[in-house]
């Protein structure tokens, strides 16, 4: 229980702001549990009424029944939507707070992190505390409050009695704690094992072309009907405690139950109660009843909810190894001017780039090339800030990228992959990614200069036209196009290009090739090149082998100087021989 109360803590941040809402639920509450009470009392006259053959009275205490019940019901009512809607809400800022985190985190998390587990962190996990918060303030705690007050009237009406009765209760915590430390133990077994089956279909319908074109849905169903099955299993223990929980509560009760009634009919037998006294207690124990198992139940969603919490706070718990120093400072409209200053990076203990020195000005094309792993990528992921070099400086336009805020130096630098990566929505709203309320004019005339705007207009919607799950509506050539557009429009004074034109048919690469030529006009432009014949134009290559830069020149230089690139460069241009 201590662990709940722990994490309930943590979520105050998330319920303070519903600090009115709550309020109002919990006087309704107040209002609800009171009735109980004047219920066991009602039932205590009545039977008195009964006995005593007063047919007036007996009619006029039915109409003030139906009336309490009435008003019983509007507070239960008023408790429940209130609860409801406050709960809800903080737990929607909450999964909003967990997904402005997980953002915040650096491109290393998302490496080792699968996407499955984030998507069932944010959606089952999320949703399983939402749960646990609505039922710990509209059921767990007015079951508490009802409790207290019921118990105060059999106080009051018969302390023996009563004492007998609370003589159950500690046996019935002691079950709720034990059980209730296995189920949470399970619990997180079974979301473990859950979220590891989310992240498996996110990863098997992702490579869905290649498990159909390797024909391997046998063996990908064997590794989903494993993990399916480890699921069950797990789930299937923690029913298993609850199967044994509820019996032997039950049993408890039970015991408790005919101990009252025993002793209830001797003090009638010795004379110490009446019959209708002794109604009215029963009526007080038979509206115990149904506070104690959502108590119960209430208790094992808490503790399974645990798990969930933990799991959040524990992804909460990450920091950012790439983030913004305290004092940054937004970067200001820049010229373009790129410094890689002595720069080493290393990926743990591992080195991928050992003192790189380049410098780019506004108006140069930078090719980076070399054998693969040798950490080109690694240089590009480090202009964008999304990694931090160990040693050295970067700095755009004399400033040191690490003093200045993430999203002004990022929105200052264009990134064109090599794998294009679309969003659900319409070409217009990709294309414009990121900007609000922009033109159609200007998306139109980016779309222009990226070699896209004829093939958008003969699409059914034209740019309304929604690009399916990243894109897969359209061509290689034309998602690239695409991506060029939305480049276009940022409008950026840095362009980071990573062989956008590497895996596109003959016809599509020149214009892709014709649409990268117009937006590389005027800006500092570092190109990945893996196809050498795209960058025999570029202002200066730079051959990078195992993190060091090996050679540097322009084509026909490093053409003559028989080197590493000299020898990439002639293996490209070999003919392939075909032998029967």
């Amino acid at each position: 229980m201590a662990q709940t109360q722990s994490n309930l803590k943590r979520l105050a941040p998330f319920i303070w702001p519903q600090r009115a809402v709550l309020t109002l639920a919990l006087l309704c509450t107040l209002g609800f549990v009171a009735s109980m009470p004047a219920l066991a009392y009602l039932a205590e006259r009545l039977a008195k009424f009964i006995g005593a053959g007063d047919l007036f009275s007996m009619t006029e205490l039915s109409y003030i029944t139906v009336a309490v019940f009435i008003v019983r019901g509007l507070f239960q009512y008023g408790q429940d939507t209130l609860m409801a809607k406050a709960s809800l809400q903080a737990v929607t800022d909450l999964r909003d707070h967990v997904f402005a985190h997980v953002q915040s985190l650096d491109i290393a998390f998302f490496m080792k992190t699968r996407a499955g587990d984030l998507a069932y962190l944010l959606t089952a996990d999320v949703d399983r505390l939402s749960e646990a918060v609505r039922r710990f303030f509209g059921q767990f705690i007015p079951s508490i409050l009802t409790i207290i007050f019921v118990v105060a009237y059999l106080i009051y009406l018969n302390w023996a009695l009563t004492l007998l009765t609370l003589t159950v209760a500690p046996l019935l915590g002691l079950t709720l704690g034990v059980f209730g430390q296995k189920l949470r133990d399970r619990s997180r077994e079974s979301q473990d094992l859950s979220s590891d089956l989310s992240a498996l279909l996110t990863e098997l319908f992702g490579g869905i072309r290649v498990i159909q074109g390797f024909a391997t849905e046998g063996y990908e169903a064997g590794r989903f009907r494993a993990k399916s099955e480890a699921n069950r299993a797990a789930r299937f223990k923690s029913e298993q405690i609850k199967a044994v929980q509820f019996p032997v509560g039950g049993f408890l009760q039970a015991v408790g139950v005919l101990m009252l009634v025993w002793v209830g009919g001797w003090q009638i037998s010795m004379g110490k109660l009446d019959a209708s006294q002794f109604i009215g207690f029963m009526a007080g124990i038979g509206l115990l009843i149904d506070p104690i198992v959502l108590i119960t139940t209430n208790f094992n969603e808490l503790k399974q909810a645990e798990s969930s919490a933990d799991r959040l706070f524990e992804l909460l718990a990450i920091k950012p190894k790439v983030k913004d120093l305290p004092d940054a400072k937004p970067l200001p409209p820049v010229r373009g001017v790129v410094q890689l200053n002595h720069v080493s990076f290393s990926y743990a203990e591992t080195p991928v780039l050992v003192d790189i020195n380049i410098v780019g000005e506004p108006g140069q094309v930078l090719a980076l090339v070399g054998p693969s792993g040798g950490g080109k990528s690694s240089l590009v992921n480090l202009l964008s800030r999304f990694w931090d070099p160990q040693e050295g400086q970067i700095l755009v336009d004399g400033v040191d990228i690490r003093t200045v805020t993430l999203p002004s130096l990022r929105r200052q630098i264009g990134l064109v992959p090599q794998e294009t990566v679309l969003f659900s929505g319409t070409i217009a709203e990709n294309i414009a990614y990121g900007r609000k309320n922009t033109p159609l004019a200007d998306i139109e005339q980016a779309a222009r200069i990226a070699n896209a705007h004829e093939f958008i207009l003969a699409l059914p919607q034209g740019y309304q036209t929604r690009v399916g799950e990243r894109g897969a509506n359209l061509s290689g050539g034309q998602r690239q196009r695409v991506a060029i557009a939305r480049a276009v429009l940022l409008d950026p004074k840095i362009l980071l290009l990573d062989e956008a034109t590497s895996a596109l048919d003959v016809e599509s690469e020149a214009l892709v090739q014709e649409a990268l030529n117009r937006l590389m006009k005027g800006r500092t432009v570092f190109i990945i090149a893996h196809r050498l014949s795209t960058i025999r134009d570029a202002d200066r290559i730079f051959v990078i082998d195992q993190g060091r830069v090996v050679e540097q020149g322009n084509h026909s230089t490093l053409l003559k100087t028989n080197g590493l690139y000299a020898q990439l460069y002639a293996r490209q241009l070999e003919p392939v021989v075909v032998t029967d």
